[in-house]
Protein backbone atom coordinates (compact mmCIF):
# COMPACT_ATOMS: atom_id res chain seq x y z
CA UNK A 1 0.00 0.00 0.00
CA UNK A 2 1.56 3.21 -1.12
CA UNK A 3 2.07 6.24 1.28
CA UNK A 4 -0.86 8.04 0.01
CA UNK A 5 -3.36 5.19 -0.03
CA UNK A 6 -2.52 4.09 3.49
CA UNK A 7 -3.55 7.52 4.64
CA UNK A 8 -6.37 8.11 2.43
CA UNK A 9 -7.63 4.88 4.43
CA UNK A 10 -7.72 6.42 7.77
CA UNK A 11 -11.28 7.42 9.06
CA UNK A 12 -11.77 10.88 9.24
CA UNK A 13 -12.46 11.37 12.73
CA UNK A 14 -9.14 9.95 13.60
CA UNK A 15 -7.96 13.03 14.97
CA UNK A 16 -10.92 13.12 16.81
CA UNK A 17 -9.58 10.08 18.38
CA UNK A 18 -5.97 11.03 18.74
CA UNK A 19 -6.53 14.63 19.81
CA UNK A 20 -5.71 13.87 23.52
CA UNK A 21 -2.66 11.36 22.93
CA UNK A 22 -1.15 13.72 20.77
CA UNK A 23 -1.72 16.32 23.24
CA UNK A 24 -0.54 14.78 26.18
CA UNK A 25 2.36 13.08 24.24
CA UNK A 26 3.49 16.49 22.66
CA UNK A 27 3.90 17.78 26.16
CA UNK A 28 5.38 14.99 27.32
CA UNK A 29 8.02 15.05 24.69
CA UNK A 30 8.61 18.95 24.96
CA UNK A 31 9.09 18.04 28.89
CA UNK A 32 11.98 15.15 27.90
CA UNK A 33 13.99 17.57 25.23
CA UNK A 34 13.89 20.18 27.82
CA UNK A 35 16.13 18.11 29.88
CA UNK A 36 19.50 18.08 29.97
CA UNK A 37 22.06 15.51 28.12
CA UNK A 38 19.38 15.06 25.32
CA UNK A 39 21.69 15.35 22.16
CA UNK A 40 21.76 11.86 21.41
CA UNK A 41 18.09 11.56 21.41
CA UNK A 42 17.72 14.96 19.48
CA UNK A 43 20.64 12.98 16.75
CA UNK A 44 18.27 10.25 16.28
CA UNK A 45 14.49 12.01 16.22
CA UNK A 46 15.80 15.33 14.62
CA UNK A 47 13.09 16.99 17.24
CA UNK A 48 13.98 19.87 19.16
CA UNK A 49 11.72 22.45 20.99
CA UNK A 50 10.42 24.41 17.75
CA UNK A 51 9.59 21.05 16.07
CA UNK A 52 7.80 19.67 19.09
CA UNK A 53 5.82 22.93 19.50
CA UNK A 54 5.13 22.84 15.57
CA UNK A 55 3.59 19.12 15.83
CA UNK A 56 1.45 20.29 18.76
CA UNK A 57 -0.13 22.70 17.13
CA UNK A 58 -1.79 20.28 14.68
CA UNK A 59 -5.47 20.58 15.28
CA UNK A 60 -7.67 19.35 12.85
CA UNK A 61 -7.52 16.26 10.82
CA UNK A 62 -6.33 17.89 7.53
CA UNK A 63 -2.99 19.33 9.22
CA UNK A 64 -2.43 15.63 10.54
CA UNK A 65 -2.55 14.23 7.27
CA UNK A 66 -0.23 17.01 5.87
CA UNK A 67 2.39 16.48 8.33
CA UNK A 68 2.04 12.54 7.76
CA UNK A 69 2.62 13.37 4.60
CA UNK A 70 5.35 15.61 5.05
CA UNK A 71 7.37 14.44 7.49
CA UNK A 72 5.62 10.92 9.00
CA UNK A 73 8.98 10.17 11.33
CA UNK A 74 8.57 13.70 13.29
CA UNK A 75 4.80 12.66 14.57
CA UNK A 76 6.81 9.00 14.84
CA UNK A 77 9.02 10.26 17.11
CA UNK A 78 6.83 12.62 19.00
CA UNK A 79 4.82 9.55 19.98
CA UNK A 80 7.77 7.32 20.93
CA UNK A 81 9.51 10.07 22.90
CA UNK A 82 6.03 10.94 24.72
CA UNK A 83 5.20 7.40 25.30
CA UNK A 84 8.95 6.72 26.75
CA UNK A 85 9.02 10.11 28.89
CA UNK A 86 4.98 8.54 29.91
CA UNK A 87 5.77 5.96 31.91
CA UNK A 88 9.00 7.48 33.61
CA UNK A 89 8.79 10.34 36.32
CA UNK A 90 10.11 12.66 34.03
CA UNK A 91 6.19 12.93 33.21
CA UNK A 92 5.00 14.20 36.43
CA UNK A 93 5.16 18.29 36.08
CA UNK A 94 3.29 17.35 33.03
CA UNK A 95 0.50 15.22 34.52
CA UNK A 96 0.40 17.41 36.71
CA UNK A 97 -0.60 20.24 35.12
CA UNK A 98 -2.76 18.17 33.14
CA UNK A 99 -4.99 17.11 35.83
CA UNK A 100 -5.12 21.31 36.35
CA UNK A 101 -5.99 21.83 33.38
CA UNK A 102 -8.89 19.53 33.31
CA UNK A 103 -9.95 19.13 37.09
CA UNK A 104 -9.58 15.51 37.09
CA UNK A 105 -9.24 13.31 39.90
CA UNK A 106 -6.00 10.82 40.06
CA UNK A 107 -8.22 7.75 38.89
CA UNK A 108 -9.89 9.89 35.87
CA UNK A 109 -5.49 11.16 35.06
CA UNK A 110 -4.50 7.45 35.13
CA UNK A 111 -7.62 6.71 32.52
CA UNK A 112 -6.56 9.13 30.28
CA UNK A 113 -3.03 8.49 30.34
CA UNK A 114 -3.51 4.49 29.83
CA UNK A 115 -5.73 5.48 26.96
CA UNK A 116 -3.38 7.90 25.13
CA UNK A 117 -0.71 5.22 26.00
CA UNK A 118 -3.34 2.46 24.18
CA UNK A 119 -3.56 4.65 21.65
CA UNK A 120 0.02 5.95 20.90
CA UNK A 121 1.15 2.01 21.03
CA UNK A 122 -1.40 1.22 18.28
CA UNK A 123 -0.74 4.23 16.45
CA UNK A 124 3.69 3.21 16.13
CA UNK A 125 2.87 -0.29 15.06
CA UNK A 126 0.44 1.48 12.20
CA UNK A 127 3.46 3.70 11.50
CA UNK A 128 6.05 1.08 11.12
CA UNK A 129 4.18 -0.30 9.11
CA UNK A 130 4.03 1.80 6.46
CA UNK A 131 7.04 4.65 7.31
CA UNK A 132 10.41 3.86 5.57
CA UNK A 133 13.17 4.14 8.35
CA UNK A 134 15.65 6.87 8.41
CA UNK A 135 18.62 6.78 5.83
CA UNK A 136 21.37 4.32 7.03
CA UNK A 137 18.69 2.49 9.20
CA UNK A 138 18.09 -1.09 8.01
CA UNK A 139 14.44 -1.03 10.02
CA UNK A 140 12.20 1.64 11.97
CA UNK A 141 11.79 -1.00 14.38
CA UNK A 142 15.94 -1.25 14.81
CA UNK A 143 15.48 2.53 14.63
CA UNK A 144 13.18 2.25 17.55
CA UNK A 145 15.56 0.00 19.38
CA UNK A 146 18.53 3.36 19.07
CA UNK A 147 15.99 5.22 20.69
CA UNK A 148 14.99 3.65 23.48
CA UNK A 149 18.45 2.45 24.00
CA UNK A 150 19.23 6.64 24.37
CA UNK A 151 16.05 6.83 26.30
CA UNK A 152 17.34 4.65 29.08
CA UNK A 153 21.21 5.98 29.22
CA UNK A 154 19.52 9.63 29.78
CA UNK A 155 17.00 7.99 32.20
CA UNK A 156 20.18 6.51 34.45
CA UNK A 157 21.87 9.93 34.50
CA UNK A 158 19.16 11.84 35.77
CA UNK A 159 19.20 12.14 39.62
CA UNK A 160 17.21 10.33 42.06
CA UNK A 161 13.84 11.68 42.77
CA UNK A 162 13.37 12.04 46.83
CA UNK A 163 10.87 9.39 47.59
CA UNK A 164 7.46 10.60 49.16
CA UNK A 165 7.24 10.54 53.41
CA UNK A 166 3.52 11.43 53.61
CA UNK A 167 0.55 11.82 51.69
CA UNK A 168 -2.29 14.83 53.50
CA UNK A 169 -5.18 15.85 52.09
CA UNK A 170 -5.88 19.05 54.11
CA UNK A 171 -8.72 20.99 54.54
CA UNK A 172 -9.09 24.90 53.62
CA UNK A 173 -8.04 26.03 57.37
CA UNK A 174 -5.40 23.56 57.27
CA UNK A 175 -3.70 24.43 53.85
CA UNK A 176 -3.88 28.65 54.69
CA UNK A 177 -2.26 27.87 57.85
CA UNK A 178 0.82 25.76 56.40
CA UNK A 179 0.97 29.01 54.04
CA UNK A 180 0.81 31.31 56.03
CA UNK A 181 3.22 29.82 58.36
CA UNK A 182 6.09 29.41 55.74
CA UNK A 183 5.35 32.72 54.63
CA UNK A 184 5.70 34.38 58.28
CA UNK A 185 9.05 32.43 58.87
CA UNK A 186 10.20 33.81 54.78
CA UNK A 187 9.38 36.86 55.63
CA UNK A 188 11.37 37.10 58.71
CA UNK A 189 14.02 39.58 59.31
CA UNK A 190 17.01 38.83 58.03
CA UNK A 191 18.87 40.30 60.34
CA UNK A 192 18.22 41.46 64.09
CA UNK A 193 19.30 41.88 67.10
CA UNK A 194 17.28 38.91 68.69
CA UNK A 195 18.28 35.78 69.86
CA UNK A 196 15.48 34.08 68.45
CA UNK A 197 15.74 35.64 65.18
CA UNK A 198 19.17 34.84 64.75
CA UNK A 199 18.57 31.41 65.89
CA UNK A 200 15.74 30.79 63.32
CA UNK A 201 18.20 32.28 60.90
CA UNK A 202 20.43 29.60 61.40
CA UNK A 203 18.39 26.90 60.72
CA UNK A 204 19.18 25.07 57.54
CA UNK A 205 15.15 23.75 56.53
CA UNK A 206 14.30 27.29 56.80
CA UNK A 207 16.38 29.38 54.77
CA UNK A 208 14.26 31.64 52.65
CA UNK A 209 15.60 30.12 49.53
CA UNK A 210 15.10 26.57 50.83
CA UNK A 211 11.87 27.64 51.95
CA UNK A 212 10.43 28.99 48.26
CA UNK A 213 10.15 25.92 46.26
CA UNK A 214 7.43 24.48 49.07
CA UNK A 215 5.74 27.76 49.35
CA UNK A 216 5.17 27.37 45.67
CA UNK A 217 4.23 23.83 46.09
CA UNK A 218 1.48 24.64 48.60
CA UNK A 219 0.63 27.26 46.55
CA UNK A 220 -1.19 25.49 43.85
CA UNK A 221 -2.68 22.51 45.99
CA UNK A 222 -6.25 23.15 46.69
CA UNK A 223 -8.30 21.74 49.57
CA UNK A 224 -8.97 17.80 49.96
CA UNK A 225 -6.11 17.51 47.15
CA UNK A 226 -3.46 14.73 47.66
CA UNK A 227 -0.36 16.68 49.08
CA UNK A 228 2.48 14.98 48.93
CA UNK A 229 5.70 15.03 50.66
CA UNK A 230 9.17 14.54 50.83
CA UNK A 231 10.78 14.13 54.42
CA UNK A 232 13.06 17.38 53.43
CA UNK A 233 9.60 18.85 53.34
CA UNK A 234 7.87 17.67 56.06
CA UNK A 235 10.78 18.66 58.50
CA UNK A 236 9.95 22.24 56.87
CA UNK A 237 6.26 22.41 57.98
CA UNK A 238 7.00 20.68 61.03
CA UNK A 239 9.58 23.53 61.58
CA UNK A 240 8.15 26.25 60.27
CA UNK A 241 4.75 25.74 62.05
CA UNK A 242 6.22 25.75 64.99
CA UNK A 243 8.36 28.99 64.61
CA UNK A 244 4.76 30.69 63.50
CA UNK A 245 3.15 28.77 66.72
CA UNK A 246 5.92 30.87 69.24
CA UNK A 247 5.28 33.63 67.40
CA UNK A 248 1.78 34.27 67.14
CA UNK A 249 1.48 32.94 70.62
CA UNK A 250 4.14 35.10 72.74
CA UNK A 251 4.51 38.94 72.51
CA UNK A 252 7.77 38.13 69.87
CA UNK A 253 5.31 39.75 67.08
CA UNK A 254 4.41 42.58 68.90
CA UNK A 255 7.94 43.20 70.81
CA UNK A 256 9.75 42.96 67.47
CA UNK A 257 7.11 44.86 65.19
CA UNK A 258 5.86 41.97 63.19
CA UNK A 259 2.32 42.33 62.98
CA UNK A 260 3.05 43.67 59.02
CA UNK A 261 5.45 40.43 58.44
CA UNK A 262 2.47 38.61 59.19
CA UNK A 263 0.46 37.34 55.91
CA UNK A 264 -2.97 38.43 56.00
CA UNK A 265 -6.27 36.26 54.70
CA UNK A 266 -8.10 38.02 51.78
CA UNK A 267 -11.93 38.50 52.25
CA UNK A 268 -12.80 35.12 50.25
CA UNK A 269 -9.82 33.49 52.18
CA UNK A 270 -10.94 34.47 55.58
CA UNK A 271 -14.47 33.72 55.28
CA UNK A 272 -13.03 29.71 54.74
CA UNK A 273 -12.23 29.68 58.52
CA UNK A 274 -14.69 29.96 61.09
CA UNK A 275 -12.01 31.51 63.68
CA UNK A 276 -13.55 34.67 65.73
CA UNK A 277 -10.93 37.28 66.79
CA UNK A 278 -10.57 36.70 70.18
CA UNK A 279 -9.55 33.38 69.50
CA UNK A 280 -7.01 33.30 66.65
CA UNK A 281 -4.24 32.30 69.01
CA UNK A 282 -6.08 29.36 70.80
CA UNK A 283 -6.72 28.52 67.03
CA UNK A 284 -3.50 28.67 65.51
CA UNK A 285 -2.03 26.90 69.13
CA UNK A 286 -4.31 24.16 68.62
CA UNK A 287 -3.33 23.94 64.80
CA UNK A 288 0.25 23.79 65.50
CA UNK A 289 -0.06 21.20 68.05
CA UNK A 290 -2.29 18.79 66.39
CA UNK A 291 0.45 18.96 63.36
CA UNK A 292 2.90 19.12 65.32
CA UNK A 293 1.78 16.00 67.35
CA UNK A 294 1.13 13.84 64.18
CA UNK A 295 4.28 14.25 62.80
CA UNK A 296 6.07 12.93 65.47
CA UNK A 297 3.45 10.04 66.21
CA UNK A 298 3.48 9.00 62.35
CA UNK A 299 7.68 9.25 62.49
CA UNK A 300 8.67 8.08 65.75
CA UNK A 301 12.02 6.78 64.30
CA UNK A 302 12.92 8.99 61.82
CA UNK A 303 16.31 10.93 62.75
CA UNK A 304 15.40 13.99 60.51
CA UNK A 305 12.05 14.72 62.61
CA UNK A 306 14.28 14.00 65.81
CA UNK A 307 16.99 16.51 64.69
CA UNK A 308 14.37 18.82 63.63
CA UNK A 309 12.67 18.65 67.17
CA UNK A 310 15.99 19.35 69.08
CA UNK A 311 16.58 22.09 66.74
CA UNK A 312 13.07 23.84 67.92
CA UNK A 313 13.69 22.88 71.61
CA UNK A 314 16.57 24.64 71.65
CA UNK A 315 15.04 27.76 69.34
CA UNK A 316 11.82 27.69 71.94
CA UNK A 317 15.21 28.57 74.70
CA UNK A 318 15.71 31.48 73.12
CA UNK A 319 11.97 32.81 74.03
Amino acid sequence: MSAASWLDALPTDFYDQLAHCLSLHGMAAAELLSQPETQRLTALTTLDGPKVQQLNQIQNHQQLLASLHAEPLDLYHLLLLGRLTLETSLATPVLAYVQEQMQIDEAQLEYLKTYCLELSAAFLNTLEEHVAAPVGTASLGLHRLQIEEAFTKLLAAQPTPTPPAANLRLSEPQLQMLRLALLLVHSLPATADHPFLRAVGKLPHLQPSALEPLIEHLSRVRAREQLTLTMPELVQLYQGMQVCGMIFVSDVMSRLGLEDAFPTLSEAEAATIDTEPVSNRQAVGEMVSGFTLWVQQTFPESSEIQQARQEILALADTL
